[in-house]
């Protein structure tokens, strides 16, 4: 064959793998939100006192990021907590969704619109992590001269799933798993799960990717831009940047004679990036902000290692065996993938022993990234240097993998979509409280909007925890409590509790109401639970009705 004629060969081939990339991009970005589809064809099968609205994950946290994304859309540019009623001064603390607001304000998003913002980051993010797994595993076997496998290692990382659990819903057949309480370890939601989330994953893969290639860091003008980028990762996403701190030292470690020339350029990207640490750290010296670093404390996450081990499935052993195949071998184009698995290992372990910080927070590191690719390795170098009967294991095993990964993605389209299912026949309770998860009620809808439309964003509402965590996103209000990080979230209940419920005098309440401050009462389904049907107005007669509708009143004090 002519030069020509292998260079267009050559051509034909890299579009063609480009157009490969794309599709299965695409295709799983797609599959991961199909029950977001399911749910927006299905709007109009609500019951008819039910309002209409995409939550994702779980309603609590998501309008706290939700809440975020208005203060942009309302003009502002650092974060104030709006879940809390104590004065402070703004921070970059979830400055992301802030940001988010201001494009969103900039190309005509209402402000009530918060979540079409939210949703559009996380196609937008879906997108961008995918490709850059892609590129990780391209650039490693690239580099090894397996470039055939780097599909193959795409594939194992994106499908990675628990051990499937084998159940029955009707008869028919279905995948569980472990830990499916904790979204991130679902292969399919996590595709486009939580925007700041995935774009501190996303900065993870590209760095991890930059600062181990030494071409890139040869360069002084890249190690400026690396050092701001990892910067901006410790502000989005603070666990993300100490792992990569982590990362880093393992890799040192492994390549001790190559980075030893390059140590300045690495101690010039962590002095920049620290910046973000100091700065974390002296915000969450102070209320609201050190609000964040008492919950883990107070509340720490729910984590066991052997059911963490069970919920990263196949992908786990095969991977350490792919870190030990690379140590032995000495294949140093592995080294990112294996520096990455032990700096997780690592750090899993360290993090028991910090009560700030829960171990959990380092199962968000994506390891099924390089997991996978470790284990397209393994059975790579199984291929090569065995014999056909165990060549053909070589090839039967991911296969049989990704098709068990494809199946358990199915099965969390499937309970996705009977939650949705059983979401919109839910009549009782009236509102969300605790683990239950409701359609707000039009009557509770329509009363956030008087609020937005009658009152000051710096009035503070009073209301029980399920209308406070619904305001700052719909009226734009602060609220007294309304979700975990309110300050003094535990003493504020019980206080919310018995205001409601009628046992303060009305001298008591009027004194207490005027320490919030607020003059403006909401009193829904929840509040009137409290209640006991006891008449508001009657235990306290200095409240006046300022706005009612069948199932909401809102109250002014004078």
């Amino acid at each position: 064959m002519s030069r020509e004629g292998i260079e267009k060969t050559a051509e034909g081939n890299a579009k063609r793998m480009r157009w490969t990339w794309q599709i299965l991009i695409t295709a799983f970005v797609v599959f991961s939100l199909i029950s977001t589809f399911y749910e927006l064809n299905h709007a109009g099968d609500l019951q008819p006192d039910r309002h209409f609205e995409l939550v994702h994950n779980f309603y609590t946290d998501y309008n706290f990021y939700l809440s975020r994304i208005r203060e942009g859309l309302e003009g502002r540019w650092t974060v104030v907590e709006k879940y809390t009623s104590e004065p402070h001064n703004g921070s970059v603390i979830q400055e992301m969704y802030v940001l988010m607001g201001d494009m969103g304000r900039w190309i005509g998003v209402p402000q009530g619109r918060s979540g079409d913002v939210y949703h559009a980051a996380r196609v937008i993010l879906g997108f961008t992590i995918l490709a850059l797994i892609a590129a990780f595993s391209q650039s490693i076997f690239t580099a090894g001269r397996r470039k055939s496998i780097a599909i193959i290692g795409f594939l194992l990382a994106v499908t990675a799933s628990s051990w499937p659990i084998l159940t029955s819903v009707d008869g028919s057949p279905r995948f569980g798993g472990y830990m499916p309480w904790w979204s991130v370890m679902d292969s399919l939601q996590r595709i486009t799960f939580i925007p700041h989330l995935l774009a501190g994953q996303s900065l993870i893969i590209f760095l991890v990717m930059a600062l181990t290639d030494f071409s890139v860091i040869r360069k002084s003008g890249n190690v400026l831009f690396l050092g701001v980028l990892a910067c901006v990762l410790g502000v989005i996403f603070p666990p993300g940047l100490i792992f990569l701190f982590a990362v880093l030292g393992v890799y040192g470690l492994l390549r001790f004679a190559k980075m030893r020339a390059w140590l300045t350029p690495y101690a010039a990207i962590a002095v920049m990036s620290s910046i973000a640490l100091i700065y974390l750290a002296l915000i969450t010296s102070v209320y609201p902000w050190k609000r964040l670093t008492e919950l883990d404390v107070l509340h720490p996450l729910p984590f066991q290692y052997g059911e963490y081990g069970k919920a990263l499935g196949p992908m786990l052993p095969l991977g350490v065996i792919g870190v030990i195949v690379a140590l032995v071998s000495g294949e140093t184009a592995m080294y990112p993938a294996v520096a990455w698995v032990l700096a997780w290992l690592i750090l899993l372990g360290v993090f028991q022993f910090v009560p700030q910080q829960s171990p959990l927070r380092f199962s968000e590191m994506i390891p099924h990234v390089p997991l996978g690719i470790l284990t397209a390795y393994a059975v790579s170098v199984m291929y090569e240097k065995t014999r056909s009967a165990v060549r053909f294991l070589a090839v039967l095993l991911p296969t049989a993998l990704i098709i068990l990964g494809i199946g358990q993605m199915y099965s969390s389209f499937l309970w996705q979509k009977d939650f949705v299912d059983h979401k919109i026949r839910a009549t009782t309770p009236l509102v969300p409280t605790g683990s239950y998860v409701m359609y707000p009620l039009k009557d509770f809808y329509t009363a956030m909007l008087y609020l937005e439309d009658q009152t000051k964003r710096t009035d503070v509402i009073l209301s029980e925890t399920t209308a406070g965590n619904y305001m700052p996103v719909y009226s734009g209000n602060t609220v007294y409590v309304g979700h975990d990080n309110t300050v003094n979230a535990e003493v504020k209940k019980v206080l919310v509790s018995k205001f409601y419920s009628g046992a303060m005098s009305a001298e008591e309440a009027k004194a207490w109401l005027s320490t919030i401050p607020t003059h403006v009462i909401f009193f829904g389904p929840q509040e009137r639970e409290e209640a006991g049907g006891k008449v508001l107005t009657e235990c306290y007669p200095f409240l006046t009705e300022a706005y009612t509708n069948p199932t909401v009143t809102v109250y002014t004090s004078r």
